[in-house]
């Protein structure tokens, strides 16, 4: 799989809006092209009723634990039982507002590689972190504080997605050029990890991607797809999205 296209819906959607959503998509089942949809979790067994089963399944957050007293969690085996095959982990925004650490989301990421879903772990700095010149440092530390604790090995499957918190939702979009340095980053941390970007493992960007930014950035060497916010709750927006990608996948 050389593209993965990931709609994370975060807190929105309907069983009217999924029903009116799946039935605009039309794509054919491409293995180097995967789409991923992420709902909330209360409409995860809408998706598998009515999503054609070429479109993966993925879930927006997991519990460390796996059951228990625990108000208002989900484990990674409920998740398991609604054929979820990714799930988002260290998104800015549990990050923020969930006070969710870096050693919380390294937990998280291990319960769902022990479970065999395939985790998304989100990284990113804030405006004031690269303005004053601490991307690099700052994401560094976001994925060692998995790597070093043995949470991954060489033929685990999982995503890393770079998402610049300033980009998120904002109309703001990193340049090309940008993302892909950091990716390239990225890649090296992996490899100086003594883990290498091979088939498992694959590089995301996110912040404001849309059909008219989504061809410059999957053209750069080091890209492999989007995870997709706001621009994902249209059909037809996320539909194109995923035809650039395809499209350039087959050049």
């Amino acid at each position: 799989m050389n593209y993965l296209i990931a709609a994370n819906w975060k807190m929105n959607g309907s069983k009217e809006f999924i029903e009116s959503y799946l039935s605009a998509i039309n794509i054919e089942d491409n293995p180097d092209v995967k789409m991923l949809i992420c709902p909330p979790d209360c409409y995860l067994n809408d998706i598998n009723s009515n999503a054609p089963t070429i479109i993966s399944r993925g879930a927006q957050n997991l519990s460390t634990s796996s059951e228990g007293a625990y108000t208002g969690e989900v484990s990674s085996e409920m998740l398991i039982d609604h054929s979820v095959e990714y799930v988002i982990v260290g998104h800015s925004e549990r990050r923020e507002y969930h006070n969710e650490t870096n050693d919380l989301v390294a937990i998280k990421f291990k319960r769902s590689i022990e479970a065999n879903i395939k985790p998304i772990l989100c990284v990113g700095e804030s405006l004031e972190q690269r303005q004053r010149g601490e991307t690099f440092d700052h994401i560094r530390d976001q994925i060692e504080s998995v790597i070093k604790k043995d949470m991954i090995n060489k033929s685990d499957r999982y995503v890393i997605a770079y998402e610049p918190i300033w980009a998120i939702g904002t109309g703001e979009t990193a340049t090309p050029d940008m993302a892909n340095e950091v990716h390239v980053f990225i890649n090296q941390t992996l490899y100086d990890n003594g883990l290498t970007q091979d088939n498992n493992v694959i590089i995301i960007y996110g912040g404001s991607v849309n059909s008219n930014n989504a061809s410059d950035l999957f053209k750069m060497s080091h890209i492999n797809g989007a995870l997709i916010g706001g621009a994902s709750l249209d059909a037809y927006e996320f539909t194109k999205i995923y035809n650039v990608a395809e499209e350039i996948n087959n050049e």
